[in-house]
């Protein structure tokens, strides 16, 4: 395989991906018509993932290679985890479509990083510029999501008829950023190169 058809690969695999992550959170934003914030970053998401399928596109076509083209093997696989959302989109639980959208995503990011890193082995900082774009937007959308989850669950309790402590949405975040802020603190990579 030469180093362009690798590339047509792994743009048109991330192109995919991306299509079918934005046919299930653009159907949400249908869904979210109770809740502003919510439909409000279902829509930032949706116009955001359009540009990225925009830019992959074209530089699928800058690399010879077509966006219809079928998705073989790795690809197939992330790909059927994606295609399962649009079937599990739910009208009534935000927290539940927000949890499948994080785990989507975080499949876009990892295959953004898979695509920077060939793209830069084999030369090409068009595509791999391209690639740290995108998986910044993915990232700030993941961050967001582990920062609100915590609202979005009481909200969907509450408007199930439960009776909630109201206390439970800020020890929640807390949690949440205590949790993130400590496992920064001690990542690997941190330690390793603090011992040089």
């Amino acid at each position: 395989m030469t180093n362009e058809q690798i590339l047509q690969k792994y743009v048109g695999d991330q192109h995919a991906l991306e299509s079918h992550i934005f046919q299930a959170i653009n159907k949400q934003v249908k869904l979210a018509e109770n809740d502003p914030q919510a439909k409000a970053k279902f829509q930032e998401i949706t116009a955001t993932l359009q540009r990225h399928l925009d830019s992959l596109k074209t530089r699928l076509d800058a690399l010879g290679g077509s966006a219809t083209h079928p998705i073989k093997e790795a690809g197939a696989a992330a790909l059927g985890v994606a295609a399962g959302l649009i079937d599990k989109v739910r009208a009534e639980e935000i927290s539940k479509d927000l949890r499948d959208d994080y785990t989507a995503i975080n499949l876009s990011i990892v295959s953004y990083i898979m695509l920077n890193a060939t793209a830069l082995a084999l030369g090409d900082h068009e595509t791999a510029t391209l690639a740290e774009r995108n998986v910044k937007d993915n990232a700030d959308f993941v961050v967001w999501i582990n920062n609100h989850m915590p609202k979005f669950v009481i909200n969907d309790l509450k408007d199930s008829g439960a009776s909630i402590d109201s206390s439970a949405v800020a020890a929640s975040e807390a949690m949440v950023k205590r949790i993130w802020r400590d496992s920064k603190d001690s990542s690997p990579m941190d330690s390793g190169t603090s011992s040089k």
